[in-house]
């Protein structure tokens, strides 16, 4: 089926290459992609024109411009076939080649960081969920997106989106299936290829943590690309974040064994550079500063530190609970400071007097000292310690547990 390429072409005039140059940020392989929108085909050029006519209309502007940016995926000349004209896919090759619009392996990325420098307007129908946590600003902003939306006559019009505010656990599991996309552990439903995630992988180049990738049906190093050696059934985690001022700065991940102690103190706050965390903040956390104990799926926690941490619950639309003392070892099973959803008395193996732990939600954050806060992370799959912000091993004070320890 041949398309209208002279009306392509014509397009052009609206295109710039730079960010700063252009009226709008167009998140271009969400708009050639979205099939609700009209034209025939998983892509279509089609959709482009429709949006750009409705920013006109939207704008008054017959000169309208916009800065589109595209994954490289879009670009992919082997895809040529999802358009009704291949031609189409190589004319999109032709504008990234002269430069008027960019292609990059993630759009996303840029996309954000141009609309949160120049404060440029983005036109997409993505939520952009899992960009949160480097992107807080797009909590609840109703000002900096505009979402197509097909009409009953066929037309396409832009309207202000509200972007809603979303739990923290909500943001780490879309960036995490972000991650998966990536890497192609999600299968054609969206859904994580757990046969793969559920195992543990040795890599032949060492020192490496693998990161898992199918590539011809075979799991691979992402970064090396070699083929990894099944080790068995991988041991359940969870993802522990620790926010400085707001700011996510580091994670640990704990092993979900049942009964399991973990204790997390100053030892973890290593890798958090001084310009995020001052020497002074970092040293009011005490050596071993919580109790952490992984039972039956869920997480409880005792305050074993001289500052006197509290915790409170953030559910999305709703206030944040007052914040509570978290209790102590100094205060026995229904002692002051359990709050009403204690878990009950917790007794580990040669702990001795029966003490009160407090259950560590996923909704629950803990205030660890004043602006350094500890939240789980909703990460199903978290990967290996040495990953992402673990810029350097932490210190750790002799006799100190490391929370992956097998113990």
């Amino acid at each position: 089926m041949a398309s209208d390429l002279a009306a392509f072409r014509r397009m052009e005039r609206y295109l710039r290459g730079a960010a700063a140059q252009a009226d709008f940020l167009l998140d271009l392989s969400n708009v050639v992609r979205a099939t609700e929108l009209g034209g025939a085909g998983e892509r279509s050029l089609e959709r482009l024109r429709l949006v750009l006519a409705a920013l006109r209309e939207w704008t008054g502007d017959r000169e309208v411009t916009v800065h589109a940016i595209a994954d490289d995926s879009l670009m992919r000349p082997d895809r040529d076939r999802d358009f009704p004209d291949p031609a189409e896919g190589a004319l999109l090759r032709a504008w990234r080649d002269r430069g008027l619009i960019a292609a990059i392996a993630k759009a996303d990325p840029d996309l954000l960081d141009h609309a949160k420098v120049l404060g440029t307007r983005v036109i997409s129908a993505d939520l952009f969920r899992g960009h949160r946590g480097e992107h807080p600003w797009i909590q609840g902003d109703r000002e900096h997106f505009l979402e197509p939306l097909r009409g009953p006559d066929g037309s396409v019009r832009l309207v202000p989106r509200d972007m809603r505010v979303f739990a923290d656990r909500e943001v780490s599991r879309e960036r995490e299936r972000d991650g998966l996309k990536a890497r192609n552990l999600l299968d054609f439903r969206g859904r994580p290829r757990s046969e793969v995630l559920e195992r543990s992988w040795r890599c032949p180049r060492t020192p490496c943590n693998p990161s898992p990738a199918l590539r011809s049906g075979k799991v691979v190093c992402r970064v090396h690309g070699t083929l990894l050696t099944d080790l068995g059934p991988r041991r359940p985690r969870l993802q522990l974040k620790i926010l400085v001022d707001g700011v996510c700065r580091a994670w640990e991940n704990l092993t979900e064994d049942d009964g399991r102690e973990f204790t997390l103190g100053r030892a973890h706050l290593a890798r958090i550079e001084e310009r995020h965390l001052s020497d002074d903040r970092r040293g009011r956390v005490s050596r071993q500063h919580l109790v952490l104990l992984s039972s039956r799926g869920s997480l409880k926690v005792l305050d074993t530190s001289s500052a006197h941490s509290r915790i409170r619950t953030l559910r999305p639309g709703q206030e944040p609970t007052p914040w509570v003392p978290l209790p102590r070892p100094d205060q026995p099973a229904g002692g002051a400071g359990t709050g009403s959803r204690g878990p009950g008395g917790v007794r580990p193996e040669g702990a001795g007097p029966e003490r009160r732990l407090r259950g560590f939600g996923p909704d629950d954050e803990i205030e660890l000292v004043p602006g350094v806060v500890l939240r789980r992370s909703g990460q199903r799959w978290p990967g290996e310690r040495d990953e992402g912000v673990r810029a350097k091993p932490p210190r750790r004070p002799r006799g100190g547990d490391e929370l992956t320890s097998l113990g």
